[in-house]
């Protein structure tokens, strides 16, 4: 008897972990939930089957839009920058790589701001800071121990987007 509820007690166990597990899973964005309906016999000459819902359009890879807004060019200074993190692996990257990939995405290099990444006694910074001008806005990101982030803000009186001082972009 005991070997009996200790199998009813595995195969229990077993249906409770199946179904939490698909809980967790859930299903992709893109996959039907309903089945079409079945057919019993096949269609006459001249019907047509129902075709399949049309499957939607991948989305693009973000680009730089040359004088656009600061808002329809920040899917593309946060894809560079989320690469940029990734590509240092997951720190803090060097100043000069983060100015020279967004340049590569298209953003110019006159339109920046960028703090240093290195300390006065020659450590890494705990956080690097820099910005992209776009008219009278300001692409503003930050890599941190948290990660990267990014906001939008108004330009300052300066005319400028970052407050103290910032390393020269001379290369």
């Amino acid at each position: 008897m005991g070997l009996v509820v200790r199998a009813a007690r595995v195969a229990a166990v077993a249906v409770v972990f199946t179904v939490g597990l698909s809980a967790c899973v859930g299903t992709p964005a893109n996959t039907a939930t309903s089945s079409p309906p079945s057919r019993a016999s096949t269609p006459s000459a001249g019907a047509t089957s129902p075709s399949p819902a049309p499957s939607p359009a991948p989305t693009a890879d973000p680009v730089h839009i040359p004088g656009g807004t600061a808002q329809e060019n920040r899917p593309i200074f946060d894809l560079t920058n989320q690469n940029s993190f990734i590509q240092a692996g997951n720190v803090i990257p060097e100043g000069r790589g983060v100015v020279d990939n967004l340049v590569s995405a298209g953003f110019d290099k006159k339109n920046m701001q960028i703090t240093a990444d290195r300390t006065a006694i020659d450590l890494p910074v705990d956080s690097l800071v820099f910005s992209v001008l776009s008219g009278d806005q300001c692409l503003l990101g930050q890599f941190s121990a948290r990660g990267y982030s990014t906001i939008i803000a108004p330009k300052l009186t300066t005319g400028s987007c970052l407050i103290g001082q910032t390393r020269a972009i001379d290369w």
